[in-house]
């Protein structure tokens, strides 16, 4: 299990521990309206250090919500707002802002409930502030007619491979402040987690105040500063929350009406003749104290209501293994098996090691009875991090499984820091339900209660919404909703020869025998996406509705002329019976944010149709129709589109914000001294100021993270110690690295080009994947800048002279397929070289890859062609590719030889 936490930190290299930047104060403001609130958290840091840095940091967000504004705040009141762009973009531009000594920040989601910031170039001594807003739909409580809103305080220790490392500082104090606003008089508020102070009526700052209804309003703030270590819950009652509405929103700019529907469902079906429960347990370590106490309590509560007629059940619980209290399967519910599986219950402790639920719910689903239905019910905390995988193991199984004898999963998610990614996403995988509970709540029973009752509910099918509108929302011929568009095919005389049959010459003189085609590869097929879909919808099927579980669904019409009056929710139960509940549609009069952020409704209802996408839930004509290849394609595209639109963040959109004002100056740059180390595991790859790259080498003078020996100064590549913060996390897969930005030079950002790319092309989001091994090239990065090495650390200059095949192979590791290289290429061709000097012999609009691919054949022709024959096989194939890139691009030869000349005077 890796250790995952939150706050910002980065290493030093003369510590051998994490330093934090102090967390001066979190703030989190909520304004709640009916249903929905959104949250403004704030988070105050200072960088006490005597030189900028790059630093990182994760925190949690609910799974539902929406993050849909990011602002990065300077000491001096500048504030910088961020934007949305493409997530492999928006690497790009915060990595190019770095290397120009710019203050910029990037937030991006890991999981749907972790987010993860980096902010670069900190000023020393400076205070920053990050403000981050988010949508969230709120979830029903214990009781009718209550919501409850939940602020995450930090991430769990969840198992597996996480999606990039957490790092966290527990020093930090919150203040809450939150407004309430319903319809009808609030009956109750409190929270289960904290000491509140509640203030009834409406802010007195409120426009026209003392005209609102005064028992409709209320105000909520913390007792006093609390540590910033656990979930703050605030639960509000209120008559009619659970009742049907439907509220539609006019965005102010493009031609669109966001609606939202809700309601809990209140009904009694007639129960199956027979039926199974099988309880799967979460017993691994994070569940210890208070969490298996109330998994315990739960189950106790849950087994004395199960139905006494014609009913089997089992009880298994996992870890690192999954076991079962009835090996043979599962019993007929009596006395004799209720008091044995209590006792069962009784004697359970978390002592089962790691959180392995994927597997542990597959042996569920092999062992459950298949002549009856079957409802799974997961008490966990949902500590792990392989989400996707539990979600098709879940979704598989439901689908496999029909008629009769359907299955569906619940979750009940126990605990503070639990993920509600994880639960969450269980019960809608499992056409089922999920509810959170902390674990030092008072009363539980009122959740398990309604947990209970959905699992024993019949399945309902065919539900769907009709939005008052014609039906075209049915799918049309595939080719209508996206296209791959390819270059089209040029059929050349040449190739109709007709019935002569061609002559090959097995000895031509004339061809070359190590002579290999260089012909670039044609760039990715684009994918065109049409108009938006005339209703879009989510979740794009209503696979049941469950009693006493808020349902909300969204849409987003197109055409703002003709907003509905009524929406009807439509639907059959297995006997044949018809649903129909027509809803009253209302206007909303919320006004529109002076930010610019797009509206409430539309911003969640964007957020999740997202989540289907992410979720795999889209039409099965799509899926069908294409290879899964293209079908990647255009769902990333669709959530791009989404995410761009609304601003929102996402598993495909990063938002990004970039201080144009004041560049950090380059004198400012250490020669060593401080690194960001993201991951802080043994085997990993590491980059900073002053320290040699290699595989977990030392990182700086004296340095000695992962596998590092010494080599040098002790922080070279090598097989031996690791740092103490290393030893405390366990290894992680080869595949994910830590770097951090050396500004000695700005090769390792121009190093950094192809990552970016990867992450395009389907690297794991929120890793940076390296195919090769820095190691090889830490001289060059250590004396790139040869005008500074008398001014470097002891440990820089005792390094070995950078010698020519450095260079290029630090050039082969930064040229495309195609042979071309990019502007980042510049600081490894001269020191000082701006884009500016660069251009300054090339005609106007030369492209930037003409221009960097021709400077590259200039500086190996001039620089390295007269250091002897032994190098020149290793620059050759670099110049080669190069020049055959220009040649496509020019034209010829002599075009090439002449950009080349050009190219050689800006050397």
């Amino acid at each position: 299990m890796v250790p995952t936490f939150w706050g910002i930190c980065y290493h030093h290299v003369h510590h051998m521990n994490v330093v934090s930047l102090p967390l001066l104060h979190v703030s989190a403001a909520a304004n709640i309206k009916e249903l929905g609130a959104q949250i403004k958290l704030i988070q105050r840091f200072l960088n006490d250090a005597t030189i900028p840095i790059e630093a990182v940091y994760s925190f949690p967000v609910p799974a539902r919500a929406a993050v849909c504004g990011f602002t990065m705040v300077k000491q001096d009141g500048t504030r910088v707002p961020g934007i949305v762009q493409e997530r492999a973009e928006a690497r790009e531009t915060y990595d190019a802002a770095l290397a120009e000594g710019k203050i910029a920040s990037l937030a991006a989601q890991q999981t749907p409930d972790v987010f993860q910031v980096s902010v670069g170039n900190l000023v020393p001594n400076e205070e920053i502030q990050i403000e981050l807003i988010y949508a969230t739909e709120l979830t029903e409580d214990e009781d009718n007619d209550s919501i409850r809103l939940h602020l995450p305080a930090h991430i769990g220790c969840r198992y597996g491979q996480a999606p990039s490392p957490m790092i966290q500082n527990n020093s930090s104090f919150i203040t809450v402040s939150v407004s309430v606003e319903t319809v009808s008089p609030i009956r109750k508020i409190g929270s289960p987690s904290h000491s509140i102070s509640t203030e009834l009526g409406p802010d007195p700052s409120l426009p026209g105040a003392h005209d609102l209804p005064f028992s409709n309003h209320a105000r909520v703030s913390l007792a006093s500063d609390s540590p910033f270590q656990k979930d703050f819950i605030l639960t509000i009652q209120s008559a009619g929350l659970d009742a049907p509405r439907c509220v539609a929103e006019l965005h102010p700019e493009h031609d669109t009406v966001g609606l939202a529907l809700t309601l809990v469902p209140r009904f009694n079906l007639p129960e199956p003749d027979s039926r199974e429960f099988v309880f799967l347990v979460d017993r691994s370590g994070s569940m210890q104290g208070p969490r298996i106490a109330a998994a315990r309590k739960a189950l106790v509560i849950m087994l004395r209501s199960l139905p006494h007629k014609n009913t089997a059940f089992q009880i298994a619980s996992f870890g690192n293994r999954t076991s079962m209290l009835w090996e043979q399967g599962s019993r007929i519910y009596d006395q004799e098996t209720l008091d044995e599986a209590t006792r069962h219950v009784d004697g359970m402790q978390a002592d089962y090691g790691g959180t392995q639920i994927g597997n542990a719910l597959s042996t569920c689903f092999e062992k459950r009875k298949t002549d009856r239905p079957t409802s799974v019910i997961v008490l966990t905390d949902g500590d792990a991090w392989d989400n996707e995988d539990v979600f098709q193991t879940v979704k598989k199984a439901v689908a496999a499984a029909s008629g009769s004898s359907y299955l569906r999963v619940f979750c009940l998610g126990i605990g503070n820091s639990a993920s509600t990614a994880m639960c969450e996403g269980i019960g809608r995988a499992g056409n089922g339900a999920s509810t959170m509970v902390g674990e030092d709540e008072a009363s539980i029973t009122g959740k398990i209660a309604r947990l209970l009752k959905g699992a024993r509910t019949p399945l309902l099918s065919e539900v769907r919404v009709d939005w008052g509108r014609p039906n075209s929302a049915k799918q049309k011929d595939i080719e209508d909703d996206f296209e791959m568009v390819d270059e089209p095919v040029k059929v050349g005389a040449e190739n109709d020869t007709g019935n002569q049959k061609r002559k090959l010459n097995i000895f031509d003189e004339t061809a070359d025998a190590v002579h290999l085609d260089s012909t670039p590869a044609p760039p990715p097929v684009p994918v065109i996406l049409p108009p938006p879909a005339d209703i879009q919808q989510s979740p794009l099927k209503i696979e049941t509705l469950v009693p006493g579980f808020r349902l909300n669904v969204y849409a987003i019409l197109q055409g703002k002329n003709t907003v509905p009056k009524t929406v009807t929710i439509r639907g059959t139960t297995q006997d044949g019976a018809d649903i129909e509940l027509p809803v009253p549609v209302t206007l909303s009069s919320l006004p529109n944010d002076a930010s610019g952020r797009a509206p409430p409704i539309h911003v969640l209802a964007a957020r999740k149709i997202i989540q289907e996408f992410e979720d795999g839930r889209y039409d099965d004509l799509m899926r069908s129709s294409h290879p899964d290849f293209e079908l990647k394609k255009v769902v990333n595209a669709h959530i791009v589109r989404l995410g761009k639109t609304y601003s929102i963040g996402s598993s495909q959109t990063s938002f990004v914000a970039v201080d144009d004002k004041r560049p950090v100056p380059p004198s400012q740059y250490p020669s060593h001294a401080t690194v960001l180390n993201k991951t802080l595991q043994m085997g990993m790859y590491s980059r900073g100021r002053g320290g040699n790259i290699g595989r977990g080498g030392g990182i700086g003078r004296g340095g000695g993270f992962g596998r590092g020996g010494g080599r040098g100064g002790g922080g070279g590549r090598g097989r031996g110690g690791m740092s103490p913060v290393s030893a405390r996390m366990a290894p992680a897969p080869s595949s994910f690295s830590s770097h951090a930005f050396s500004r000695e030079t700005d090769l390792n950002v121009a190093l950094d080009s192809d990552l970016s790319q990867d992450q395009g092309r389907g690297a794991p989001t929120g890793a940076r994947r390296f195919k090769y091994d820095y190691g090889a090239v830490s001289a060059l990065v250590l004396t790139a800048d040869r005008s500074r090495v008398g001014g470097m650390s002891e440990q820089a200059s005792n390094n070995p002279p950078q010698t020519p095949l450095d260079i290029l192979e630090a050039l082969a590791r930064m040229q495309s397929f195609a042979g071309s290289f990019s502007m980042k290429v510049l600081p490894v061709l001269k020191d000082g070289l701006t884009e500016g000097q660069a251009r300054a012999a090339f005609p106007n609009g030369t492209k930037d890859d003409i221009v960097a691919t021709a400077l590259v054949v200039a500086f190996i022709l001039v620089r390295l062609a007269s250091r002897g024959t032994n190098d020149k096989l290793a620059w050759e194939g670099i110049c080669d590719k190069a020049r055959e890139y220009l040649k496509t691009e020019l034209g010829g030869v002599e075009e090439v030889d002449e950009i080349v000349k050009k190219a050689a005077i800006g050397l």
